[in-house]
């Protein structure tokens, strides 16, 4: 995933992802990006069970994509998804099927081989038989700051790292989510784009949940006040919107594009 691959990654982010959507129409046919294809090599997806230190008292699924393609001499672009289960799902019901859309990828040369690391938000188990758990989304997901940034640098990356060959080149990181995952996925980056700086952010919940609300206003403050260093952060980021619509006719928008596709930063 170095910037001679972005155009490819672009494609990759808008095309095979958006191909069914939350609100896509019913009769939506799938791509053949989308569809498993024959002849070609399928990737490994393995799933885990994690507790987390920086989220205390939480635990989480996630999940493990390895294609079939990788080479453990060699370290390999990684891609992480919010809310994973969602996009780890290949059964027919699946809104996003990244193994699927990673393998016809990868095989055909139009991305690098990557893994995927998808991974569920936390929840806080219940204190007694027969109640449900605490979901902590909304806390990690749309809150501004470095916490959740930390916790895929510090817990899940390096317990990923202990089995495959990650490569620690920020150029080679992407970050995806959907909704608040979305604007999780650009906090991500925007703390830390020395270590991530492909994002790709479905309808993200750029509004006032947790302050998300300030991100405009803070990349203007940022470009104008930014020493070298910081301008020079090469932050890509794609994005898509939609219109939600109920019987009444429309009752809601997300905005088709929050930030430009090419550097946030000049």
């Amino acid at each position: 995933m170095n910037s001679k691959s972005a155009p490819t990654i672009r494609v990759l982010f808008l095309a095979p992802f958006l191909a069914h959507s939350l609100f896509a129409a019913d009769d939506y046919k799938l791509g053949p990006d989308s569809l498993p294809q024959e002849d070609v090599p399928r990737g490994e997806v393995t799933k885990y069970r994690w507790s987390s230190k920086i989220f205390p008292g939480t635990e989480r699924d996630y999940w493990v994509y390895v294609p079939k393609q990788y080479e453990a001499a060699k370290p390999t672009c990684v891609m992480v998804f919010q809310d994973g289960g969602g996009y780890v799902n290949i059964n027919t019901n699946g809104q996003f099927r990244g193994p699927i859309v990673f393998d016809n990828l990868i095989a055909k040369k139009e991305m690098p081989v990557t893994i995927g690391i998808f991974i569920n938000p936390g929840e806080v188990p219940p204190a007694e038989p027969g109640q449900k758990p605490r979901s902590n989304r909304s806390f990690e997901y749309d809150s501004l700051g470095d916490q959740y940034s930390r916790f895929l640098l510090e817990e899940i990356l390096p317990d990923v790292g202990k089995k495959y060959n990650l490569t620690k080149d920020p150029d080679g990181r992407a970050i995806c989510g959907i909704s608040s995952g979305g604007i999780c996925a650009w906090t991500v980056a925007w703390e830390r784009p020395d270590e991530f700086r492909k994002v790709l952010s479905h309808v993200g919940s750029f509004t006032n949940i947790r302050g998300g609300n300030v991100y405009p206003s803070l990349i203007r403050k940022t470009e104008t006040t930014a020493n070298t260093a910081a301008r020079s952060c090469p932050i890509r980021s794609a994005g898509c919107g939609g219109i939600i619509r109920g019987n009444s006719g429309v009752v809601a928008r997300r905005p088709a594009r929050v930030f430009q596709e090419e550097s946030m930063l000049p």
